[in-house]
């Protein structure tokens, strides 16, 4: 059998061909044609001895919408009527199936797209809290792994409300300090809504220690507050030490994970490393004051109670330097910031000095994430907030830092599925 070149005309379409290609897909063959002509005679259509397609209908369709005068054809002369039949069949049938991961990282989307592919569209998942699909990205990486990340979704909300009831941290040492602040007064309304005390998300804590750390590694925060990380972090397995300035919240913190391979020592956050050694940690996460956005204490030394905001980055720059050094190499640091801002209305851009502090001192951002928030209470001070065309701001930024050479990311974190493991297989479902 050899491939012969023939008018398109001498062509006979199957009329008993089982497969169709309508509509947009027609067109990107159609498209395909015109452009890589050179695959047709690559793959001939295959043609019986009396020059009726068994195998090539759309391609000889899409090769008349295109214009051709000629095709390239395999001509068999010796099947069976059953096996022309078969073959039919045969030659439209996947066996197989695309593997996502490769074409996402090695291959071009648009063009793959162009080409016919159909690619796959990640719906956010609405199931429950316990999932047993194991398809889904959910199942692979708890919550889907995208740069927004949605904390008013069903699912996240649903996670959340299991950690919390295990972790039961109600920010009792810090009542109201979110509006006990210099730059953000608010009406009396406001305090009474119970919302005065920022609490850290108990699913962002397990994100960051699932995607970003070493099993059975060890963790550690130089700004840690309340409890909600060091909880997470040694219930999925990780050693963790946290540094508070605070006496009230580091002995709260300590009495909530007594039994946990966890513990809070009272100090200075940049006095770090007097308490851990350098290069000894497997994951930084902190989430260290928004300046005077909640004033924690009336200490000197607390990063929200300076007297203005080059102070107060001043100790963060210490703090996350001596924390910077008490990190191994290769691997990651997860910082959660907001802008805040100052007494004219303007932003500081603390995001960006965050990002400066880091990048300054070895170590390069990596990934750049969104944690988009519940409205809440920023509801009822819209109104307020737009008659100076301030726009009310609903999300946190998470910055992902690494040190270290990024070539070795692949090698030192085992690759993610956690289809088979539920962090809260103990939690029962209510």
């Amino acid at each position: 059998m050899k491939t012969e070149k023939v008018k398109i005309s001498e062509v006979l379409p199957n009329k008993s061909n089982p497969r169709v290609i309508k509509d947009a897909k027609f067109r990107k063959l159609v498209k395909s044609v015109k452009e890589f002509p050179k695959m047709l005679e690559i793959r001939p259509i295959v043609v019986d001895e009396d020059n009726v397609i068994l195998g090539g209908n759309m391609r000889f369709k899409a090769c008349k919408e295109a214009g051709l005068k000629e095709v390239h054809i395999l001509r068999v002369t010796d099947l069976t009527e059953e096996q022309k039949a078969e073959f039919i069949v045969k030659d439209n049938v996947g066996f197989g199936e695309w593997d996502w991961d490769v074409i996402a990282n090695e291959w071009d989307a648009t063009k793959v797209e162009d080409w016919g592919l159909d690619l796959p569209i990640y719906e956010e998942p609405k199931e429950d809290f316990i999932n047993t699909s194991v398809t889904s990205l959910k199942d692979r990486f708890i919550i889907p792994p995208f740069s927004v990340l949605n904390t008013r979704q069903g699912y996240w909300q649903s996670r959340k409300k299991h950690w919390n009831n295990l972790i039961n941290d109600n920010g009792e040492s810090r009542s109201e300090t979110l509006y006990k602040s210099k730059g953000n007064p608010v009406s009396d309304k406001l305090r009474t809504m119970k919302t005065g005390v920022s609490i850290l998300d108990a699913v962002l804590a397990e994100l960051a220690n699932a995607w970003f750390g070493i099993p059975q590694g060890k963790t550690f925060d130089c700004f840690a507050g309340d409890s909600v990380f060091g909880f997470v972090s040694s219930y999925l397995g990780n050693t963790f030490t946290g540094i508070e300035l605070r006496q009230e919240q580091t002995d709260l913190n300590n009495a909530r994970v007594a039994s946990m391979a966890a513990s809070y020592i009272c100090d200075d956050g940049r006095n770090v490393l007097n308490h851990i050694p350098e290069k000894s940690q497997d994951l930084l996460f902190s989430c260290p004051p928004y300046f005077d956005l909640e004033v924690y204490s009336d200490l000197e030394n607390d990063a929200s109670n300076q007297g203005s905001y080059s102070d107060f980055l001043q100790i963060l720059d210490t703090a996350f330097i001596n924390a910077i050094k008490c990190l191994k190499d290769d691997r990651f640091a997860v910082i959660t910031v907001g802008d805040v801002r100052d007494k004219t209305g303007c932003y500081y851009r603390f995001v960006d000095d965050v990002k400066n502090i880091f990048c300054n001192n070895g170590m390069r951002l990596y990934n750049e994430l969104i944690l988009v928030e519940a409205i809440g209470a920023t509801g009822l001070r819209v109104n307020g907030m737009m008659k100076t065309r301030k726009v009310p701001k609903t999300h946190q930024n998470i910055l992902v830092f690494y040190k270290g050479d990024t070539k070795n990311i692949k090698g030192n974190y085992p690759q993610l599925d956690f289809s088979e493991v539920e962090f809260l297989d103990d939690i029962e479902e209510e």
